[in-house]
């Protein structure tokens, strides 16, 4: 191809996807996006607040999951008694909330994100019966109103939820008319606590880029966790795992769009105090409003219960005012020689959580306890939640932790092992938690105050390069729901500084601005998304060539040409991979069930469905339909 092909090719591009392509103009290395003069997502510094609407079986609720009490207020439609989602699985029965949601008067604000879900546990038990789920879907769930017509059963498929051979089953129902829709919109309303109107903004929806399951968004299913693997394909005889501790079985319909690219549409919080509901009417269920109850709450009457820093940013006993944001903050103790660190050296460092203003949101010894965050006292920091991941399918901000690689040269997709070429702590898939997912049940579990200083040690054998601390934290604040993973550096071995692979990127041609990475989903720049990876590295948290996969392929606002490997390929040799995980994720059932047994093999195992076809059949027969990069 000469170069006025390429030009007119990215012409074209430009073209079919909506996407300012050619404007660069942001430096991706940087947090907050967009206009300089407003720029939405620098918290307490932004023209505007991101707003986060939440709510489970019809009650509004909190990033944590517990439900949000009315109050005094009298309001036709909301229940006096919810699920709590804390109390695990099989769900509780409902009972009067007590949790307030709080948002400050007189700021402005824009909706990022509407979430609403039903669900039902352990009702569709039959693991041959798919009808049962959908006619409940359709008649029964809360959203039973919406235009169910055309809707099909989509994939249907096995995930490994663990590496001890614990899997779950799930049928996604797909193209509904309503999921199919792009011109219905949502009316925000803000009312005082006699039901007048006293703010109002309308946001389309077609202006959320987010609506994917693949991110745990909009999603209907019926899932069954807890299955060992099947005997062979269309097994009609499935058998629980008996060391996963019963099986669990979810029908849940979840209506959910967020990341606004339109942050610009804002709306005033009114000057009130007290009690007020903001209600949500989408198009689609213009009877059926979606109710939240919020307390308005002044600036200044705002606990002071965050800390004061010192010269050298660590928090002082004097306590201020939170404001908005998160900034998560690493300082990396001088190596011996006071250059690079050796192999077999121990990296010391200390962790800092401030909001947007720089206030500590913890002690300087030591982060908020479980108990705390449950309880609304961690300054909005968030842990694990174990909850909010299993039944609301939250798969954004389930997770607070760090995890430890390098050299960043070496960084690559994982092939079906846990031997990988690069150091990584932890070595499987998840990061290390501050607090274990397991912590909040043990003995004294959930008033244990993890530490600020942490330390991780370098293998004799660790490769001269650039090593990455990458920290990755939650937090929600008067409305405010927020997800930031930051890459903190240090050298080994070495002075000169190393640089990823560079086999991947280009994500900027369409995530820049207000959609940038560093605003969606994890949080993480652009300039790093090559370290996704050593998270993403099998199926547990999402094997990454899958996801990423999926979550374009299945997107209206991708609208490029989806057999073109060089928009996101950088290097011939990332293309030449195939595996049956990277493959189904966008044909499904490719190859039928001619290698069933593989995609059941533990990742560490040989072969298993992440390994390289490459080095088999398709080693001279590289994919024919797809555009590859010539190098």
């Amino acid at each position: 191809m000469n170069l006025h092909q390429k030009i007119l090719l990215l012409s074209l591009v430009v073209l079919a996807s909506g996407c300012d392509v050619l404007n660069t103009t942001d430096a991706e290395g940087t947090r907050g996006r967009g206009a300089k003069a407003f720029d939405p997502y620098s918290s307490s510094a932004s023209g505007a607040i991101s707003l986060s609407l939440l709510q489970f079986k019809g009650c509004a609720i909190l990033p944590n999951g517990l439900p949000v009490s009315a109050g005094s207020l009298n309001l036709p439609g909301y229940p006096s008694e919810c699920i709590h989602l804390t109390d695990g699985v099989p769900l509780g029965e409902p009972r009067p909330p007590t949790e307030v949601l709080t948002v400050t008067p007189g700021e402005l604000y824009f909706l990022r994100e509407f979430t609403a879900m039903d669900t039902v546990v352990n009702e569709h038990t039959d693991l041959n019966d798919r009808r049962s789920p959908a006619a409940w879907i359709r008649n029964k769930s809360l959203f039973k109103d919406l235009d169910w017509s055309g809707m099909t059963i989509g994939r249907d498929e096995w995930r490994a939820l663990n590496n001890r051979g614990s899997f779950q089953r799930e049928t996604l129902y797909e193209n509904a008319a309503w999921m199919l829709s792009d011109d219905d919109a949502l009316t925000l309303e803000v009312l005082d606590a006699d039901g007048n109107v006293r703010a109002t903004a309308t946001y389309k929806r077609k202006d959320f880029l987010a609506e994917n399951s693949t991110t745990g968004r909009t999603r209907v299913s019926w899932a069954t966790l807890g299955l060992l693997r099947p005997r062979y394909p269309n097994d009609p005889e499935l058998q629980p795992d008996p060391d996963y501790g019963g099986l669990l079985h979810l029908t849940g319909v979840k209506v959910s769009f967020a990341n606004s690219t339109n942050p610009f549409n804002t709306f005033r919080m009114p000057q009130l105090n007290g009690e007020g509901v903001i209600r949500v009417t989408w198009s689609l269920l213009p009877e059926q409003p979606f109710l939240f109850p919020v307390t308005f709450m002044p600036e200044p009457s705002r606990e002071a219960s965050c800390y004061k820093l010192d010269a050298d940013g660590l928090a002082t006993t004097e306590r201020v005012p939170c404001g908005f944001g998160l900034k998560q903050k690493v300082s990396v103790a001088k190596p011996q020689n006071g250059k690079y660190f050796m192999p077999g050296d121990t990296v010391d460092f200390r962790l800092s959580l401030q909001d947007g203003d720089g206030h500590g949101l913890h002690p300087r010894e030591a982060l908020p306890t479980f108990n705390e965050y449950m309880g609304g006292k961690s300054n909005g920091f968030s842990y694990f939640n174990e909850f909010m991941l299993v039944t609301f399918r939250d798969a954004s901000s389930s997770e607070s932790g760090f995890k430890v690689v390098g050299p960043l040269q070496d960084l690559q997709v994982g092939y079906g092992t846990y031997k990988l070429p690069y150091f990584a702590y932890p070595v499987t898939s998840e990061p290390f938690y501050y607090l274990d997912p397991g912590a909040p049940y043990l003995p004294r579990g959930g008033d244990v105050a993890p530490p600020t200083q942490w330390s991780v040690t370098l293998p004799e054998n660790a490769k001269p390069g650039t090593y990455a601390i990458f920290v990755k934290g939650h937090r929600s604040f008067m409305g405010e729901r927020l997800n930031r993973l930051d890459p903190f550096f240090f050298q080994v071995g070495q002075e000169k500084p190393t640089v990823y692979p560079g086999r991947v990127g280009n994500c900027q041609l369409c995530h820049n601005g207000v959609n940038s990475l560093d605003n969606l989903h994890h949080g993480l720049s652009v300039d790093h998304v090559e370290a996704c990876k050593t998270c993403h590295n099998d199926e547990t948290v999402g094997f990454l060539p899958d996801s990423i996969h999926r979550l374009h392929m299945s997107s209206r606002k991708y609208k490029q040409n989806k057999a073109d490997c060089t928009m996101c390929h950088l290097s011939r040799e990332s293309t030449l991979r195939p595996s049956i995980q990277v493959c189904n994720s966008c044909h499904l059932q490719s190859h039928g069930s001619d290698y069933f047994d593989l995609k059941f093999e533990r990742f560490q195992n040989t072969p298993n469905s992440y390994g390289n076809c490459a080095q088999a059949c398709h080693v001279s027969t590289p994919p024919t339909q797809h555009v590859l990069p010539r190098q």
